[in-house]
């Protein structure tokens, strides 16, 4: 039988068979604990569904304060594909919006340092109808404030195809409705980069 030898320290000694046979094993088993402890055990990181839309209900309420509200401060950035436009609103939420020939992309981007942020006004679409109605029929035919003042009721409409309608109603009656795409946070917006909406009742 041939004796196997390595050398250590600049010394030649000779191995068993055997023993390179467990030395493999244990380098074997070394370098998979490693890939296990990096790459296989549990992320730290994993969120339920229900943090998801949580979160994404954080985002839409957040998006319809933010979209009435005039921002503290506004920077645009022009480059020869089109534009990119930030507003930083007072509590330090920022809007980034760009805009190229193949149209406008709206995000919000929620301020990190806040907790405990959720979404206290949404509500249960109304029961009857696909569209709200309110008590009296003729005040719906009025002027409409755009942006529109004070606080609103929100919930989800229907789904048009990736898209999800969000409506959003305030104490007198007014409603709109608004397009947002959760997969990627976006909002359906009008060629300025304002929100886009169709208001089904407005009293003023």
């Amino acid at each position: 039988m041939t004796r196997q030898t390595v050398s250590i320290l600049g010394m030649t000694l000779p191995i068993h068979p055997k023993a390179v046979a467990w030395i493999s094993v244990l380098v074997c088993i070394g370098i998979a604990s490693i890939i296990y402890t990096q790459v296989l055990k549990t992320p730290e990181n994993i969120v339920s569904i229900k943090e998801v839309n949580e979160r994404l209900a954080n985002e839409i309420e957040e998006y319809g304060l933010h979209a009435m509200e005039a921002p503290a401060k506004h920077e645009l950035l022009e480059d020869a594909d089109g534009a990119l436009a930030l507003r930083v609103f007072s509590d330090h939420c920022v809007l980034i919006q760009r805009k190229t020939l193949r149209g406008i992309r709206t995000r919000l981007v929620l301020d990190l340092a806040r907790e405990g942020l959720r979404a206290q006004n949404r509500v249960e679409p109304p029961a009857i109808g696909l569209m709200p109605v309110v008590s009296a029929q003729g005040a719906c035919n009025r002027g409409c404030l755009n942006p529109h003042p004070g606080q609103f009721r929100w919930w989800y409409g229907q789904r048009r195809g990736e898209w999800v309608e969000v409506w959003r109603q305030w104490p007198e009656g007014c409603t709109h409705v608004q397009l947002m795409h959760p997969a990627s946070g976006n909002w359906e917006t009008n060629g300025d980069g304002s929100p886009r909406v169709r208001w089904s009742c407005c009293v003023h």
